[in-house]
């Protein structure tokens, strides 16, 4: 063997250990990428469920509505600093606003979130909350909320009967009480 056919044999020898060491680098960057995607979401999904935020869920679902009714109520909402001691809706805002950021910014896939919540329901709880908030701020208040619906709804265009695989057989549920609860209309 000659020495330009061993230098050459060197060299070939050497890139393919590069880049098998490339390869697992990749595959070992995917696999901390999804890690922390993965905890990422667990740590968002959980945030609803810590007291204070949790007690804010409960206010805007249960109280907010009757609350709004009230002229001075919504006048605090147009101060620049709103006491969110009373106004518990804000600290939702706020929640729905950081994840809008995450989001936005590829932190988490969106398909991820959205597959596992969705917005939705507290963007029309809370719409009349941020519109107050925007006479003061303009538009750029809980813009990122607001693109976090959006998104959402665009999701769930694409999605209309879930994520479900379609490839995957559904189970099939008998629903033992529909004769009970769906009494028959024949008169008889």
């Amino acid at each position: 063997m000659t020495l330009e056919a061993l230098g050459t044999a060197a060299a070939v020898g050497t890139f393919l250990v590069i880049a098998a060491t490339a390869i697992a680098a990749l595959i070992q960057l995917r696999h901390l990428r999804i890690s922390n995607q993965l905890q990422g979401l667990l740590a968002i999904l959980s945030l609803p469920y810590e007291p204070i935020l949790h007690e804010s869920f409960q206010f805007v679902s249960h109280e907010l509505e009757a609350r709004m009714r009230d002229p001075a109520f919504r006048h605090e909402l147009e101060k620049p600093q709103v006491d969110r001691k009373i106004h518990k809706e804000m600290q939702v805002c706020d929640y729905y606003e950081r994840l809008g950021s995450i989001v936005k910014n590829g932190l988490i896939p969106e398909d991820l979130y959205f597959d596992n919540s969705t917005p939705e329901q507290y963007w029309k709880l809370l719409s009349q909350v941020i519109a107050i908030r925007r006479r003061v701020r303009g538009p750029v208040a809980y813009d990122n909320f607001e693109y976090l619906v959006a998104r959402s709804r665009a999701y769930d265009r694409m999605h209309p009967n879930g994520n479900y695989p379609p490839a995957e057989p559904r189970i099939e549920i008998e629903d033992v009480w529909l004769a009970e609860d769906r009494p028959s209309t024949s008169s008889g």
